[in-house]
């Protein structure tokens, strides 16, 4: 049972791994965005601003936001995502699916203890499957569903 928790676990956290795995760090990211599009700049104080990007230089960015356009420099701006294209639905998706795996193994190692009777597989099963792939999918579209374009690099101690 311990073997099977622990395979599933792997099998989870790895794929994540990879996800939190990228370049993010570099400035000069910025210049995938477009004018006019949506962005969220977050500061070094949380405080975030969203709305149209406007441009940036080596040292700002530059978004418009209800009161007008807002500069804020580089060494205070902690992140910026894109906003058009929500991942929300895929992320919950995969988790689903995830969550659906996760479950099937677990019903079947639950099954599989010698406790139930023959037979009673499927129906363990059929508890497990849907508890995971619920919980999987409420993880999945908890995840930040805005692709970060830029993030900087925590201060080295």
């Amino acid at each position: 049972m311990r073997r099977v928790i622990s395979t599933l676990t792997l099998l989870v956290l790895i794929p994540c791994l990879g996800l939190a795995q990228g370049a993010q760090d570099n400035w000069d990211n910025l210049k995938q965005l477009q004018a006019g599009q949506k962005i969220e700049v977050v500061q070094m104080d949380l405080k975030r601003l969203a709305g149209p990007f406007l441009g940036f230089s080596q040292e700002a960015i530059s978004l418009r936001v209800k009161q007008g356009s807002v500069t804020v420099a580089r060494d205070q701006v902690l992140r910026v995502s894109l906003r058009e294209h929500s991942k929300r639905a895929r992320n919950a998706l995969i988790g689903t699916a995830i969550g659906a795996g996760i479950g099937v193994g677990l019903g079947l190692a639950a099954a599989n203890t010698g406790v139930h009777e023959t037979g009673e597989e499927y129906f363990v099963m059929g508890i497990f499957t849907p508890i995971g792939a619920g919980v999987g999918a409420g993880l999945g579209a908890a995840l930040p569903s805005y692709e970060t374009i830029y993030r900087a690099q925590k201060p080295r101690k």
